[in-house]
């Protein structure tokens, strides 16, 4: 009785065994990364870059959306000698729509890992803890909501991590991670209320922290960071004071532009003694605030975009280069102090006038858009650049002497037209080329019409920029074309395309037509008047000699010379032109045709008298010939028969 029951019991396990093998799954199967992506080599012989790209699938796919692959079954890259030779992978999973995070096989070797533009809304706890020299993460551009499982709880060497272009609200997992080697850190473009005081804990190690186009409304740090570089642009804060950047004293770079911030403690900054560069542009700082007391080291400060109408700081640190203060309402730029900025924006303000004593070592100076209505003096001796666009000027005139390398004076409402001598005292500054000369640019001047040709006298030009203005014609001798070889822009204006412009045709369209850098200046450079003419481009007569003074085509009869669009022969067989042919208008209109005419009576009648000029001398010839005949037979005897 025992044996049946042992016998029995081994045939239901072994029955038991043999269910159980046969609802068994298959083996899974392993592929090899480089079979189903593109694994190339870098530049450095170690390291190798693995490309798996959703459009390059969808395109081998005959156009399809390619069939997702199993990250979790795939085989990594290895070395073909470990030991002297370790391999170093790069790779990047994009564009692929993958909705979770997957948790690819471990590997040694794997040192950056790119998932951008994906769907990824989730993921797995601890997807990357095998990957023990991983040191870059990319996931921007997913929809990643909340994190709330751990993601690296474990030890890493993860130095760079881009969370940004999400729907973040909370990231709950970094607080538990472990990040002690973290360099960078970015979660920008999320919905990020507020970091918390756990979070600046874990990231106290980190160099950049990124944190633009998020919803914080509220910033508050307690330990010591070691933080070089903040970028908070785009936020909703609306207050600094004095101890919200205390705990970051090696901080050089602090971006707070775009908030919303209009209550400033004038000591905010003071305590940042390594701040190099400060952006507060476009924010609601007004004139209740000054004497702000800037860091020494402080290299460059936007305050652009505000309401400030008085000046705001204390002394300006010397070593300051760069101050752009554009975009406010400041009527006054007359410091107490001489300063070192050697870049000035002060565009769009309420400015009339300009102490150049206060800035001596400018190179580029920006007062556009002000209300200068005479030029601004004592600019320096170290300026290259000046920028007066949009300025109320109803006259250009340089009486003091200026040595730039580029002027503009664009947009300018009242101009109307450039007299005498505008530009006398100004010299140029070395180009490129190593030429003494300036770049002008005047142009989408809506009233300027007239250029007197001694306008530009004794200045050398590199660049001549008259574009879009309401010009009509310019003096031909109005500087020394063949120097500026090309660059000089035309276009936009309603040319008068009669004779007296004719050298534009023979001078200005060949050097910028065989220069294919300057082509682009033949684009809007059109006729206005005459009618027959009007927003034709000029390029259409290049090479027509005589096309505004009488027509190509007869000029080109009398010199014998060709164009690129016909060949004329000599005769009159190529002369009459179809009337379909705009650009031989002018044959059968006006001028043009009463210049053909003439020229054919003309023609005519030299003709007529040829004729009978030939006609006349045979009949003398032939008197002549009858008159020798009868003497010769006068004097042989002989009788003479006529």
């Amino acid at each position: 009785m025992i044996r049946i029951t042992v016998i029995i019991s081994y045939s239901v396990i072994a029955l038991l065994c043999a269910t159980v093998s046969q609802g068994a799954s298959p083996t899974i199967q392993m592929v090899d990364i480089c079979t189903l992506c593109r694994c190339l080599d870098a530049k450095t012989s170690n390291e190798m870059i693995v490309d798996c790209h959703g459009e390059d699938q969808q395109a081998a796919a005959g156009g399809q959306h390619a069939k997702y692959f199993n990250l979790q079954n795939i085989i990594w890259p290895v070395p073909k000698d470990p030991l002297n030779n370790p391999l170093r992978i790069r790779a990047f999973f994009r564009n692929m729509k993958l909705p979770t995070l997957p948790r690819p096989p471990s590997s040694a070797y794997v040192t950056e890992l790119h998932f951008s533009n994906n769907a990824i809304d989730s993921y797995y706890n601890e997807p990357f803890e095998n990957f023990k020299n991983l040191e870059s993460l990319i996931m921007t551009g997913n929809d990643l909501k909340a994190m709330d499982k751990d993601f690296f709880a474990s030890q890493n060497v993860l130095k760079h991590l881009d969370l940004s272009n999400n729907s973040l609200s909370t990231v709950n997992a970094l607080e538990r991670a472990f990040l002690e080697h973290l360099e960078s850190i970015n979660l920008s473009h999320n919905k990020l209320m507020s970091i918390s005081e756990l979070l600046m804990g874990k990231l106290r190690n980190a160099s950049i922290v990124r944190l633009e186009h998020c919803e914080l409304y509220s910033w508050m740090s307690y330990d010591e960071l070691a933080w070089k570089e903040l970028y908070l642009g785009w936020n909703k804060l609306k207050g600094l004071h004095v101890a919200m950047f205390f705990s970051m004293p090696k901080l050089e770079i602090l971006d707070l532009s775009h908030n919303q911030i209009y209550a400033l403690d004038p000591q905010a900054f003071a305590s940042l003694s390594q701040l190099r560069r400060l952006d507060l542009s476009f924010n609601e700082i007004s004139n209740m605030f000054a004497n702000i007391k800037l860091p020494s080291a402080l290299n460059s400060i936007s305050i652009a975009g505000n309401s400030i109408g008085q000046w705001p700081f204390a002394d300006l640190p010397e070593s300051l280069e760069l101050l752009e203060i554009q975009n406010n309402r400041l009527t006054d730029l007359h410091l107490a102090q001489t300063v070192n900025v050697l870049i000035l924006n002060a565009s769009d303000n309420e400015l009339d006038v300009f102490n150049g004593d206060s800035f001596p070592k400018l190179t580029t100076l920006d007062l556009s858009y002000n209300k200068f209505s005479e030029l601004p003096r004592k600019l320096g001796k170290n300026l290259l650049g000046l920028i007066l666009d949009g300025n109320p000027f109803e006259r250009i005139f340089f009486d003091e002497h200026v040595s730039l390398k580029f002027l503009s004076l664009s947009r300018l409402p009242n101009l109307k037209e450039l007299g005498e001598y505008s530009f006398w005292r100004l010299v140029g500054r070395e180009d490129d080329k190593e030429q003494d000369c300036v770049e002008i640019r005047m142009s989408h001047c809506p009233k300027l019409q007239s250029i007197s040709s001694m306008a530009f006298e004794n200045v050398e030009l590199c660049k001549l920029d008259i574009s879009y203005n309401k010009l009509t014609s310019i003096p031909v001798n109005l500087t020394d074309w063949e120097s500026l070889s090309g660059e000089v822009n035309l276009q936009g204006n309603p040319w008068n395309c009669s004779c007296s412009e004719q050298w534009l045709v023979d001078e200005m369209l060949p050097m910028l037509y065989e220069n294919k850098d300057l082509q682009y200046l033949l684009d809007d450079f059109r006729c206005a008047s005459p009618v027959a003419r009007h927003n034709v481009r000029l390029i259409k007569f290049l090479n027509h000699r005589g096309a505004f003074c009488g027509g190509p085509q007869l000029a080109r009869l009398v010199d014998g010379t060709q164009s690129q669009d016909s060949t004329v022969k000599a005769g009159f067989s190529s002369i009459i032109c179809s009337v379909d042919d705009e650009a031989c208008w002018h044959v059968h209109k006006g001028s043009g045709m009463i210049a053909f005419c003439i020229m054919m009576a003309a023609t005519l009648l030299v003709s007529i008298a040829l004729l009978i000029f030939i006609i006349v001398r045979r009949r003398k010839e032939n008197r002549q010939k009858n008159t020798f005949e009868n003497i010769w037979l006068i004097r042989n005897k002989q009788s003479t028969v006529l």
